[in-house]
């Protein structure tokens, strides 16, 4: 963890002790770098290398300056061979500005029934984590396959996993428990909820946005993107979630399907005679927005679309937030507040509009004015004849995975 130094024209440089945040998607690899000293983190760098497959990008923002750039590259060999180079342009760019990398941490979607908490990683952790792969095909193997290059390219600096799952591990056992046989419970197939380090953000900014009194009551929390789920969140803690098992299942996502009844995933099976890995590429990559609108999986364009399929996919998603509002609701045993994050929740208004006037039996009354505002940071949208408040709270996985990181790296 010494501060590094490097000579530039034969002036010795000293560089930057940083923690480098890494979220290794299918086709997209977001990174984030924060520098550190006296245990104090700062978002110094962060940016995305987008569209890896099809047209290879690395966009950049200076954090402290709010500059940005847009770099495109063309990348040589196999497809195999792309997650690589873009992890190589990622690092070259970073060493541009002066950062001595001591370590990497990783977003890990799914830790299983063995990790929850965040640790360093070795062979043996990355074998167990290849084995959830089937449960979490999106995310899995991408999150994965950003280690191992890292390991490559990073050899001597710790690679540390932080585990989506980890913060939903104080959810109540009754209501995360499949009502089937024990010995497949006691393999591990029960709701496990994800999006967990989004929601440990969020709960880390109820003091801040509140009272500690306050922060310590009931919310219904929606982190609704491309995926989307709810949390229910008591005393800054996990209670229940939307989302089980595996990345589909709970709200309709961008392209991925809700909660559908398993005897009709047998009909279909029987039925249309599809192969396991027909139907996981129908739930996983043909439903949800997409698969009702036939037009998009995108919200920007279902709302800014006259059709009446988009309209008809928009408000089944709206249906199931509110819906799914009132089952965590009746989790909490009563509502405080409701809390937008995610994509989607923090820059749609007009869906945050409809969800709070579904709403409005819980006594949430959304400010059209406060909620058509753009948003850069914790924001109240509720009325104030509203009996609960309702806010929009920007979400940063990338800084509890730096904290975690850095806590890692100090013991």
């Amino acid at each position: 963890m010494q501060t590094g130094w490097q000579t530039i024209n034969n002036y010795k440089i000293k560089l930057m002790r940083a923690i480098l945040v890494i979220n290794s998607g299918s086709s997209t690899i977001k990174f984030a770098v924060f520098s550190f000293a006296d245990s104090k983190l700062k978002k110094e760098f962060k940016g995305v290398f987008d569209k890896i497959l099809i047209a290879p990008t690395l966009n950049t923002e200076i954090c402290r300056t709010g500059e940005k750039s847009s770099t495109h590259f063309t990348l040589e060999g196999s497809h195999e061979s792309y997650y690589q180079q873009a992890i190589e342009h990622i690092l070259s760019w970073i060493s541009m500005h002066n950062c001595d990398i001591v370590a990497v941490g990783h977003r890990i979607v799914h830790g299983g029934q063995n990790y929850a908490a965040s640790i360093i990683l070795n062979e043996k952790i990355l074998t167990e984590l290849a084995t959830l792969i089937p449960i979490m095909p999106l995310h899995q193997p991408f999150n994965i396959k950003g280690v191992k290059i890292l390991q490559q390219v990073l050899p001597h600096t710790q690679q540390i996993a932080c585990f989506d799952t980890g913060f939903h591990v104080t959810c109540n056992p009754i209501s995360q428990t499949y009502a089937i046989q024990k010995k497949y419970r006691n393999e591990g197939i029960k709701r496990y909820g994800f999006h967990g380090l989004s929601y440990a953000f969020i709960a880390s900014q109820l003091p801040v946005c509140m009272s500690e009194e306050e922060a310590n009551k009931k919310f219904v929390v929606a982190h609704l993107g491309n995926g989307a789920t709810m949390c229910a969140i008591h005393h800054k803690k996990s209670v229940a979630t939307s989302i089980g098992m595996t990345g589909v299942g709970g709200l309709p996502m961008a392209t991925r399907c809700d909660n559908l009844d398993p005897g009709a995933i047998l009909y279909m099976l029987e039925h249309y005679e599809y192969s396991v890995s027909e139907l996981r590429e129908i739930f996983y990559k043909k439903s949800g927005l997409l698969g009702i609108s036939e037009l998009s999986p995108d919200m920007r364009d279902l709302l800014a679309s006259n059709k009446p399929e988009a309209k008809f996919a928009i408000d089944i998603f709206v249906h199931n937030i509110s819906n799914y509002a009132g089952m965590l609701a009746a989790e909490l045993q009563g509502c405080d507040g409701f809390i937008f994050t995610g994509g989607i929740g923090e820059n749609a208004a007009p869906i945050r509009q409809m969800v709070g006037e579904r709403l409005g039996w819980l006594g949430a009354e959304i400010d059209p004015q406060k909620n058509s505002a753009k948003i850069t940071a914790a924001t109240k949208i509720s009325s104030d004849s509203s009996k609960i408040p309702v806010w929009v709270i920007p979400t940063d996985e990338e800084t509890i995975i730096a904290k975690d990181t850095l806590q890692l790296l100090c013991l």
